[in-house]
């Protein structure tokens, strides 16, 4: 293994990704696909490493030493921090984790954060060019909505629409929601992608590393904080009545 740089390739497979097409005059069409996400994480001989069996940090010699003693055996993971970006890594047996038959890792949904829980914490930068920081948010309703990237067919006027009716609805009542949504889109892409209307949320360019921060596996995906940075709510896109229905005070 190059002690200089190495660079890992990860393969994150999206169990269910969804988008709602509105026919007119028909109810809204649901339909499904699998995807699969490609990142592109470097990871040097500088970056802090752990084992995850011990949850200890170990140094890159003995990082090395263990997937060379042990070929297959082991599979490199990034953890993201509150900035949703790969600061430290973990070294994982392959047993442990959800691997598909075409090298891609999945999601585990029974480590995403529950209703009732703190959300732990992020530092979002927003295409508005604020920064949007959840122990700073306390005290206001934020909804988070993970995307992929903003583009058809689940970036749409339908699927963005049940955003904008429930912020504008809430707003109404006196009660403002922090919407932010996260995606693989760069500044630039963000800037083509959105429409020139309001789309619901603030974009966070480059953010999808908050998607594995919070192992969500399927996109859209909606998380609502109460004011105490609690969990209020959380839904795919398809049951967003499950937020929308709430009421707020």
């Amino acid at each position: 293994m190059n002690f200089g740089r190495t660079e890992i390739f990860l393969q994150l497979l999206i169990a269910t990704i969804c988008s709602l097409a509105y026919a007119q005059p028909e109810e809204p069409k649901v339909t499904r696909y699998n995807g699969i996400v490609s990142q592109k994480i470097v990871m040097t001989k500088d970056s802090p490493i752990y084992d995850h069996a011990s949850g200890k940090r170990i140094t890159y010699a003995v990082y090395d030493e263990m997937l060379r003693k042990n070929p297959g055996l082991y599979r490199t993971q990034p953890i993201f921090d509150k900035f949703g970006k790969a600061s430290s890594f973990e070294i994982v047996k392959k047993s442990q984790l959800l691997i598909q038959d075409n090298g891609g890792v999945m999601q585990n949904s029974d480590l995403m954060p529950e209703v009732g829980e703190p959300l732990p914490p992020f530092v979002m930068h927003g295409l508005d060019g604020k920064e949007y920081n959840s122990e700073k948010l306390k005290g206001k309703y934020v909804l988070l909505g993970f995307w992929v990237k903003f583009e058809k067919p689940l970036y749409t006027f339908a699927s963005t629409k049940v955003i904008t009716d429930f912020i504008e609805e809430n707003r109404k009542k006196g009660i403002d929601i922090v919407s932010l949504g996260t995606t693989l889109n760069t500044e630039d892409e963000c800037l083509d992608a959105i429409p020139k209307r309001n789309c619901g949320f603030v974009p966070v360019p480059e953010s999808y590393g908050f998607n594995q921060r919070y192992k969500i596996s399927e996109t859209p995906y909606f998380i609502l904080l109460d004011k105490k940075g609690n969990i209020k709510a959380m839904a795919p896109h398809t049951e967003f009545s499950t937020i929308s229905e709430l009421v707020l005070r």
